[in-house]
Parts: C-alpha cells; structure tokens; sequence
C-alpha cells in the first residue's frame, strides 16, 4: 500500500510539472507583434511582412505571411521599418513563343508600391511587456 501511494505522489509530481512548464517558451528577447494590412480599404488577401532593426541599430529581423489581411510574427525590442510585399498574377501582354509553348500565360507582379517596401516609409516601435499591434492601411495611389 505504501508503495502505490509512493507511486502516485511520484505520478503527481510529474504531472505538475508538466502543467507548469508546458506554457513558457525560452526568453529569445522577441516580442509578439502583430495587426492587420489593407490595401486600399481591403484586406490583403495574402502577402509577406519583415521586420528589421534600422539602419545603425542592432536587431534580429524576421518575416512572416500576411493572410487575410492578418499577420503575427516576433520580433526584436525597439525601433523597426517594415516592409510588405504581395504579388498579383497579370496576363502576359506579349508572350515569348517559349512562353506559348510552355503555357505560361501570367506572370507575378508587386501590387505593393515601392514605399512600403524597397524604399519603406513604414517604422514601428516594438516594445517589451506591452501589446505590439501594428496595423498597416497601404494605397496604391
């Protein structure tokens, strides 16, 4: 008898455990950030986000998918530019007969202007123990 209550403090004990563990992560010093991205009034139905440390600051830059307008990604503490790319398939205006003969018919093309990702104009600050959201209403005009 004594020996099964001994066996069942001992399963106790590894049960409690892992209750208390399963919800922490290592601190890698990223924060969650997260929000939304539209493109001229409308959700961006799928797309990229990164996020990077500017110019002169240290910092890990990350990436992530944008889906229906929604994204969530971690990324380091302090000032950050963003960049946001999607592309959108167009219908081949001319194609090349190597174009014809494989029946390639669209090609990939960004619908996201320059300033919001080669030349970003968009800058964030991520901080620390607070709720990051960040959200983004692009124009294409």
């Amino acid at each position: 008898m004594k020996s099964l209550k001994l066996n069942l403090f001992a399963l106790l004990c590894v049960a409690l455990s892992v209750v208390a563990f399963s919800g922490c992560k290592p601190d890698d010093g990223l924060c969650d950030v997260e929000g939304k991205v539209t493109l001229d009034g409308q959700p961006l139905a799928t797309g990229t986000i990164n996020i990077g440390p500017m110019a002169g600051q240290s910092g890990t830059g990350v990436g992530g998918k944008i889906e229906n307008g929604m994204y969530k990604v971690r990324a380091s503490e302090g000032e950050m530019i963003v960049a946001i790319r999607s592309q959108k398939m167009v219908k081949i205006e001319n194609p090349t007969e190597d174009d014809i003969a494989h029946g390639v018919t669209e090609r990939g093309e960004e619908q996201i202007p320059d300033k919001y990702n080669n030349r970003s104009e968009l800058k964030i600050k991520v901080v620390k123990g607070q709720k990051n959201v960040f959200d983004f209403d692009l124009k294409t005009e």
